[in-house]
């Protein structure tokens, strides 16, 4: 896929050294680099929650007030466990 893009001059410059320092092939291969290793850091800040944690959120009330699910606890047991897939 090709997309052009404006890069400031300053940007330019130290794409220029970048590539030079590290034997990159062009811009585009150090755009590339730059764009996976930005990525990959944004997803380890994505933090997985515990049940712990998920008492500091609104999702622990998501269902307070709905007169169909009586226990909580187990209405999202029985919803993990028919959605969870156990190969045989």
């Amino acid at each position: 896929m090709r997309t052009t893009i404006e890069i400031p001059e300053s940007l330019r410059k130290r794409l220029i050294l970048e590539a030079a320092e590290t034997n990159r092939k062009g811009f585009s291969d150090i755009i590339v680099l730059a764009l996976d290793e930005y990525f990959k850091k944004t997803e380890k800040k994505v933090k997985k929650l515990r049940g712990t944690d998920l008492k500091e959120t609104n999702l622990a009330s998501l269902w307070k007030n709905r007169k169909d699910i009586k226990d909580g606890t187990a209405f999202i047991r029985d919803m993990r466990d028919s959605n969870q897939y156990r190969g045989q």
